[in-house]
């Protein structure tokens, strides 16, 4: 970490920020091996997500808090907010009251949904803020020398804003040492994008992360997709697909070749590239066990089958957010 702060002040010596700045140090992106720490989802009622999760992930309903969020411009925006806490991970409930801000702004375009990709860094953020807006990006939140930035990504290949602060959690309760429900206590293994085209999301995440690309793959190998009985989905499609290690936390770039499907449906819905899925497993829960248990929850099976190694349940109308 003391390498990192170091690369960050000295990244900061050669940025020109009259607008948070455009000219960024050739050298290796500030955000280079820092931490995937949460998901940040925006929703219109708070009340009825928080008991939600606290349900498919067995932990007691969730604090909600007021967060009070600084904007570029100097003044404030304020949002209920409430945590969802996971060993390696979080996830960051948040309500606006404010009609303005990232939040409020983000809610009004798209509904229910996720909003940002947290990423912990302790060093010079606003040589982040900086560096990020050279490479596309609108600052929408945080103050000149202050320890949190949202910089918009959305409408690159990055699909998200990017949220970048402190490593350390928020204040909330440990995750549970074992499973718990469906979700409790189990770590998180990647975040999943539906990709308008994957090819162009890898160049653009190498590009801000810094991380070593790694090549699409044709999946299934061979053959169709396996879907649910009696799904809506185009059985004659496949994707294309690849992971892009983060310190610990991968990031799933996946590319219809074909609709309808999951991934198309998601892009129609948010308007483009975006965050559609976390991916947790099933833990100690049999696949069949697993499938109806979360239907009973009301999630919505969209994905893979009972003898595959994977399957969606998807809560994004509820939660905002698919699992698998």
């Amino acid at each position: 970490m003391q390498k990192l702060v170091a690369r960050c002040v000295g990244a900061l010596a050669l940025v020109a920020m009259p607008l948070m700045g455009t000219a960024v140090a050739q050298t290796a992106p500030l955000l280079k091996g820092a931490p995937l720490t949460h998901l940040g989802i925006v929703v219109p009622d708070i009340n009825p997500v928080v008991k939600g999760y606290a349900d498919i992930f067995g932990i007691p309903v969730p604090k909600i808090r007021t967060l009070t969020i600084d904007l570029p411009d100097g003044s404030k925006a304020v949002s209920k907010v409430a945590y969802v806490p996971m060993p390696n991970f979080y996830l960051e409930i948040l309500q606006p009251v404010t009609q303005k801000g990232p939040i409020s702004d983000y809610l009004k375009r798209y509904g229910l949904g996720v909003h940002h990709l947290g990423v912990g860094l302790d060093g010079n953020i606003d040589a982040v803020t900086a560096e990020l807006q050279s490479k596309g990006g609108k600052w929408t939140g945080g103050k000149r020398g202050g320890a949190y930035t949202f910089v918009d990504l959305r409408h690159t290949e990055i699909g998200a804003t990017l949220e970048v602060g402190p490593t350390a959690r928020p204040e909330m309760p440990p995750a549970p040492v074992k499973q718990s429900a469906l979700f409790g206590g189990r770590p998180i293994s990647h975040v999943g994008l539906a990709n308008t085209s994957a090819e162009a999301s890898v160049r653009k995440y190498v590009e801000v992360f810094g991380m070593d690309p790694t090549p699409l793959r044709r999946f299934p190998p061979e053959g169709w997709f396996p879907y649910p009985p009696k799904s809506d989905w185009s059985r004659t499609t496949t994707v294309q697909t690849t992971q892009i290690k983060q310190a610990g936390i991968n990031i799933e770039l996946i590319q219809s070749i074909g609709a309808p499907t999951p991934w198309t449906h998601h892009i129609d819905k948010f308007k483009g590239t975006s965050i559609m899925h976390i991916a947790v497993g099933m833990g100690d829960i049999k696949r069949p066990d697993w499938l109806r248990i979360g239907q009973e929850k009301g999630g919505k099976w969209t994905n893979g089958g009972e003898d595959s190694f994977f399957a969606y349940l998807d809560w994004s109308e509820k939660l905002g957010l698919v699992i698998e």
